[in-house]
């Protein structure tokens, strides 16, 4: 891991910007300098400044975010008070402690007849109160985050890092909890501590600090503990189930996310106080944004072959800075970045596979980073980033699982996912070529290998499968399931694939019969409508010689009537083509298709059919016979019905509609 520490460069100052609903007009105040870090609460004074920002000792310095002195107010921070309004503040909250604390001890005097223990005699005689009170006062007043009460009950006697006979004081933990970053600083500064020190462990107690004030998006206090108190911004931790899962990896599968500071920041909904954060970071000498940061655990989703016996990969993703915030989105941070450091062969690496051991370490490229919600949440920005990795050479094609693909996945993929049609126009126009490459996509819970185009009209993605027809996607093209674009076009629900179909037809149209039979067969009612009206459009020009055995496909249907709604459709489907079919110029249905119709049960088809007397019974005879659609032999349309698990309801619908027996 490369270090980020500060070490002795003195960055920029920080700049957090703050709400000007929160802007005060009291007059601002510095306290001391790191150095006085070990001094008492006397020592540490607050230095005030006038108005107009002049500071009355030439030798004080900001310890931390400019902004927030400049303003002089913080995020979460209580207003406020003059030292006599906080003394007086907290001498009513001690007198209100020491009422309750009397009553307490009247009431249970009647149960206690004397008592060895020795008496707490923190408080003086002359009705000083006690050390206990002036804790519990303290952290009262620290976790409301006023630094003006802070500094009163400072004054009068409590200690933010002593213990009292019962418990510790957690005055500091609490401000820290709320984000207070004015009384986090001035309790640090007067001897408070998250803790000691523990051997063997790389990172301190305040580190752990700042990577809980980055999660909780505390930029002040996040600001406040790098910048004053020296935490590292390379803070991270693993959750402790990581080491047992890699031990008992065969009993455990899971999960887990690496935790550190930048990613924390990198999941900042302020964005601008975050890149005032990671401007200060990345003025340190020692910054590198190729040092990874981030990351995740998962031992359950990606399974061996079975030469290991399908057990699970142990797979560790490790991301980069530039990948992290190339993920949140952050184009400025991003740009930023690669002014330091832009050399490919920095950020994409190989894959580390260790396969008698079942692990795997994944390095997420930065054009990987760039996900679905990526896209989806920011795309202006991730647009620009694609842009930025774009001239810097970053490969374009890398097919590479991330931890939140559910496969190998391009950016053209990811793109497509979430309908930036704009990014796969980005992407065509650095690489041409990507047009005709197959990327994978997850369809009926399997992963697909297809054309892009193929995948845009496979996930509705209109936008996105309109710039790939107009950059040289062409119906023809081979997709799945054996058929071309066109076909598959036809064969999908959706208002990507039934726009696109409209304007490929024209481009293919001798494969406007085989797409109109792929629409019916999937019941897909708009698609039959669009290939209808183009054929009508062609008989009024004079292009048809033959109109298609549209009936004949409706037979073909199979689970008409699986359910309710299945059925309605169907009958619709059939009722619109009929109505169509205004002048009865389509042909009848044979007699091969009705016996398939017969022998796969479609016995909503038939009876509908029947109905609207485009089928009639007396064309029909029981023991006609011919071989269905689809099968070797002959059969009559009498033993076609008796192999049905309905045959009786078959017969009775045939001779009400007048079927002969001979």
């Amino acid at each position: 891991m490369v270090s980020l520490g500060l070490g002795d460069r003195q960055p920029a100052p920080l700049r957090v910007p703050m709400s000007p609903t929160r802007l005060l007009p009291a007059s601002l105040f510095q306290t001391g300098t790191v150095s006085s870090f070990n001094s008492s609460s006397t020592s540490s004074v607050q230095k005030r400044t006038s108005p107009s920002g002049s500071l009355s000792s030439p030798l004080s310095k900001p310890r931390f975010s400019v902004a927030a002195f400049t303003t002089g107010a913080y995020e979460n921070e209580a207003p406020d008070m003059t030292p006599d309004q906080a003394k007086a503040e907290i001498m009513r909250r001690l007198e209100k402690k020491d009422i309750t604390a009397s009553r307490k001890g009247s009431s249970n005097s009647s149960t206690k007849k004397f008592s060895l223990k020795r008496s707490n005699t923190a408080g003086s005689s002359n009705g000083s109160p006690t050390i206990d009170h002036l804790s519990r006062v303290l952290e009262e007043v620290a976790t409301e985050g006023s630094l003006s009460l802070v500094k009163a009950v400072v004054s009068m006697g409590a200690d933010p890092s002593g213990r009292t006979k019962k418990s510790k004081n957690e005055a500091l933990a609490k401000a820290t909890t709320s984000g207070h970053a004015r009384v986090v600083d001035f309790l640090l500064r007067n001897g408070a501590n998250y803790g000691d020190v523990r051997l063997k462990v790389k990172y301190t107690p305040i580190d752990y600090a700042l990577l809980s004030a980055a999660y909780k998006e505390h930029a002040e206090l996040a600001s406040c503990l790098i910048a004053s108190h020296g935490a590292k911004p390379v803070a991270e931790q693993w959750p402790r189930q990581l080491e047992d899962t890699q031990y008992y990896w065969a009993e455990t599968q899971v999960q887990l996310a690496k935790l550190s500071v930048l990613d924390g920041i990198s999941r900042w909904e302020n964005v601008e106080a975050g890149m005032s954060v990671m401007r200060f970071i990345m003025g340190s000498s020692k910054f590198d944004p190729a040092a990874l940061v981030s990351g995740s655990f998962d031992s359950k989703s990606e399974l061996q072959s079975t030469n290991y016996q399908n057990r699970p990969w142990q797979t560790t993703y490790e991301v980069s800075v530039l990948a992290c915030f190339a993920g949140a989105g952050w184009a400025d941070t991003v740009e930023e970045m690669l002014a330091l450091k832009s050399a490919t062969k920095d950020y994409e690496k190989e894959d580390d596979l260790q396969q008698h051991q079942g692990k795997k370490t994944r390095f997420v490229s930065p054009v990987s980073a760039l996900s679905k919600e990526t896209w989806q949440r920011r795309p202006d920005d991730a647009l620009r980033i694609l842009h930025l990795l774009a001239d810097r050479n970053f490969d374009l094609c890398l097919s590479q699982r991330t931890q939140t693909d559910a496969g190998q996945r391009t950016p053209m993929g990811r793109a497509i996912a979430a309908d930036a049609a704009q990014g796969v126009e980005l992407l065509l126009q650095h690489k041409p070529t990507l047009i005709r490459e197959e990327i994978f996509f997850r369809r009926n819970k399997r992963e697909t290998k297809a054309l892009p185009f193929v995948v845009a009209i496979a996930l509705d993605r209109l936008e996105v499968s309109r710039v790939l027809l107009r950059s040289g996607a062409h119906p023809r093209d081979p997709a799945i399931e054996n058929m071309n674009t066109l076909q598959f076009a036809a064969s999908e629900n959706g208002e990507a694939a039934t726009a696109v179909l409209h304007e490929m037809l024209p481009m293919a149209s001798e494969f406007t019969y085989e797409a109109l039979d792929v629409a019916i067969r999937r019941k897909n009612k708009s698609n039959v409508r669009v290939l209808l009206d183009y054929i009508s459009a062609a008989a009024s020009r004079g292009e048809i010689a033959a109109l298609p055995p549209v009936y004949d496909s409706i037979l073909l249907c199979t689970e008409t009537d699986k359910d309710v709604e299945t059925k309605f459709s169907y009958v619709g489907l059939i009722d619109m083509i009929h109505q169509w079919d205004a002048g009865r110029a389509l042909h009848r249905p044979q007699l091969p298709s009705i016996l398939n119709a017969i022998r796969k049960d479609n016995y909503a088809g038939v009876e509908k059919l029947m109905q609207l007397g485009i089928v009639t019974g007396k064309s029909l005879v029981l023991n006609s016979k011919a071989r269905p659609i689809g099968e070797l032999g002959e059969c009559t349309v009498l033993e076609c019905c008796e192999t049905t698990k309905r045959s009786s309801d078959w017969l009775a619908m045939l001779r009400y509609h007048g079927a002969l027996l001979y």
